[in-house]
């Protein structure tokens, strides 16, 4: 499952591009990629360690943040095409992280260098938890995941992204509380955003929104000579100061377990959900680059790979990199699968960090504000914005907005909550939808019990009655309450049996199980009689006295087919001679022929589980059965092949040894109890022949019948399974 293939950041860096333009360089490329990082990063940065601005520069925090553990991830772990950088979820659960450290700071007395430390390992257990989702081989389990649950918390970090500017004034750090001077903020914020999307309109190759930042910076900086620039409306993004190198964290002299106590719950939780929502958002991502860009690569490794440099980044005091698929997306539009576009960014970024410590004072927050408003309203996916996904698919569309507004209102931890309730409500409504594999209502289904003629043309018409469910899938009580809804709607006045065949489900819950008992009971009630075929071993032991069960679907259409024969009025039964020894071979046969013919079978009887012939076996014998059932299987026992017919009283088998001399294709023997048959050989029937020509031809032509009306029973059964 991928995005869908030009996502919003892809569209806003390639927008207006002509099909004739020749791909930019790798170094082109990098700089549109890095003109969205260095707002994003550096904004992000900003934001996640401002609870640390009092003693250090704030300025070198997230600089080097949205340096160097990019540099470390393209160096160590290059892939082409894909840019690593800080993302949305881990900046943000980084700054959640921090945030609740430093509250902690006060009651514990730990310094910001410490505070860096406690973030620091949070961090790391985080990245170890994610190098466990690898190991465990997530990737396999993320192609589950509905894309209303990825959508969703793509959306949702956008979302919060939005909601945190808006929150903070668009930079003006005035909260909700709107004035003169958030207003000008606001103004500045979305001149960013709307430049932004105006100059990548027109000029696609122009890194866009880097280009808005720096315009409105310089119209600020203009404005400054009428008294209404920087320091007097607009806050710059950081305070003026010195170059500064990375801040490493103290590990000395930390109060681990009282900080566990107090805050522990708090920081494994985080640190859970920026494992599983940052893994989530690699595996889709590489799935995209195998389905839409067909780089194939192992996303297992990969989140191995890039959770082991992340905890060393962690523990350096660093928002750690990760795969970024919105600057990745931009480098492929433009590049494709450029192995220098990486280290191009990489190689921007870190001058990016050299040198912002003389200009990033100069940048208006209002500007990295828009910045960040914009890279939000990116974050969420394009079908989320498309009024014809939201008719077309109306409740996927719902539930990821759904998911995306828990995520800005509750919460990473809210959202991974509702998002398990709808990938879960998903997942029902998927097998609830599906729980019906095959549906038969006009008796399309015949079972393999072979009849003579008279019973079989009666039967055929009024097979309609039946109606045949064939199921699949997990049973659970929605997805039983939804089979049985639908089995009452589809039945017709008509119907009198109803099969439901559970072959295919292999598991049923006890609440499941009480709504097949209440399907049941109500359709007693109605005077239709219903059956369960099939039921696994567990479920039927606990399913009750009150459904009839069967050992499979065909038993089941036995029972069935034998209900309809039982209610035959006794004018319209056939009459079979009371020693029926030739059973349907002897029909038509003149007394003479029949008491010779009866004369040359011999009897045998055949014990119970006996076995007549095997497959393979050389006799040309033709068999009647005289009492009890003969069941027909591939190989014998039955309990080792697969059942083909049962053939009852006055029902012939054998018959093609009998004509052609083939091997035997199939076994029989008595599978449920005692059984007496005659046999005709070859020999005997051929000395007959001689002496009743015309006879003989009537005992062909029944043979033929029998094989025909076989014949139209396979025909039958594998045009079922066809279908």
């Amino acid at each position: 499952m991928g995005p869908e293939p030009s996502s919003p950041t892809a569209r806003l860096e390639t927008a207006g591009a002509g099909p004739a333009a020749s791909p930019p360089s790798g170094a082109a490329a990098a700089w549109s990629a890095a003109a969205v990082t260095v707002p994003h990063a550096v904004g992000l940065g900003l934001l996640a360690f401002a609870p640390l601005a009092g003693g250090y520069s704030l300025a070198a925090l997230a600089l080097w943040s949205a340096a160097l553990p990019g540099l470390l991830l393209t160096v160590l772990a290059p892939r082409p095409g894909v840019v690593y950088a800080p993302t949305t979820v881990v900046a943000l659960l980084f700054a959640a992280v921090v945030a609740t450290a430093h509250g902690a700071a006060g009651s514990l007395g730990l310094s910001p260098r410490q505070v860096l430390a406690v973030s620091g390992a949070t961090v790391a257990l985080a990245f170890g938890f994610q190098w466990l989702l690898g190991v465990l081989r997530l990737a396999s389990v993320a192609r589950f995941l509905p894309i209303s649950v990825t959508h969703g918390f793509a959306a949702g970090v956008g979302l919060s992204m939005v909601v945190g500017q808006l929150r903070n004034g668009l930079g003006a750090g005035a909260g909700w509380q709107w004035d003169a001077r958030t207003a000008w903020h606001a103004v500045a914020a979305l001149a960013v955003v709307g430049l932004a999307v105006l100059l990548r309109r027109r000029w696609p190759r122009m890194p866009g929104l880097l280009s808005a930042v720096v315009l409105v910076a310089l119209a600020v900086a203009v404005a400054g000579l009428w008294g209404v620039g920087m320091g007097d409306v607009f806050a710059p993004a950081v305070v003026q100061s010195a170059f500064a190198g990375p801040l490493w964290p103290d590990w000395t002299d930390i109060p681990w377990l009282e900080l566990a106590h107090r805050h522990g719950s708090a920081l494994v939780v985080l640190a859970l959900l920026m494992a599983l929502v940052n893994s989530l958002e690699i595996l889709v991502f590489n799935q995209e680059l195998e389905l839409d860009h067909g780089l194939r690569g192992n996303p297992n490794l990969a989140l191995r790979r890039e959770s082991v440099l992340g905890v060393v980044c962690g523990l350096a005091g660093m928002i750690p990199a990760s795969t970024s698929a919105s600057r990745s997306r931009i480098v492929l539009a433009q590049a494709g699968a450029s192995a220098s576009a990486p280290r191009w960014h990489a190689g921007i970024m870190l001058a990016v960090a050299l040198t912002g410590a003389w200009w990033l004072h100069w940048v208006p927050m209002a500007c990295l504000a828009g910045g960040l408003v914009l890279a939000g309203l990116m974050q969420v996916p394009g079908l989320l914005w498309s009024p014809g996904y939201a008719r077309r698919s109306s409740v996927t569309w719902a539930q990821s907005w759904l998911v995306a507004l828990v995520f800005a209102v509750m919460g990473g931890v809210g959202a991974l909550v509702a998002g398990l309730v709808v990938a879960t409500f998903v997942l029902l409504r998927d097998s609830a939808s599906k729980v019906l594999r095959h549906v038969r209502l006009d008796g399309q289904l015949r079972s393999r019990r072979l009849r003579r003629a008279g019973s079989d043309t009666w039967l055929a018409p009024r097979m309609n009655q039946v109606a045949v469910f064939e199921l699949q899938g997990v049973m659970s009580f929605g997805v039983a309450a939804h089979l049985a809804e639908q089995v009452r709607l589809m039945l017709q006045p008509r119907h009198r049996w109803v099969i439901l065949d559970a072959s295919r489900v292999p598991a049923w819950d006890s609440t499941a199980l009480a709504q097949l008992r209440a399907l049941v009971r109500d359709l007693a009630q109605q005077g239709v009689a219903c059956a369960v075929a099939a039921l696994d071993r567990v479920a039927a032991e606990h399913v009750g006295p009150g459904v009839r069960s069967f050992a499979d679907g065909d038993r089941a259409l036995e029972w069935a087919e034998a209900a309809i024969l039982a209610e035959r009025p006794e004018n319209e039964r056939p009459v079979y001679p009371e020693q029926d020894r030739l059973g349907e071979i002897g029909e038509g046969l003149a007394s003479e022929a029949r008491l010779a013919l009866e004369a040359v079978v011999e009897a045998l009887p055949m014990a119970a589980h006996g076995v007549v012939f095997n497959a393979g076996d050389t006799d040309r014998d033709l068999l009647v059965v005289q009492s009890g059932h003969i069941t027909l299987v591939t190989q014998w026992p039955p309990e080792r092949g697969l059942r083909l017919a049962t053939v009852g009283p006055g029902m012939a088998f054998g018959e093609m040894a009998f004509l052609n001399g083939a091997a035997r294709t199939a076994s029989a023997g008595a599978e449920l109890g005692p059984v007496q048959l005659v046999r005709l050989s070859r020999a005997q029937f051929d000395a007959w022949a001689r002496r009743y020509p015309e006879a003989a031809l009537t005992v062909m032509n029944n043979i033929a019948q029998i094989g025909a009306r076989r014949l139209a029973v396979t025909t039958r059964q594998l045009r079922a399974v066809l279908e």
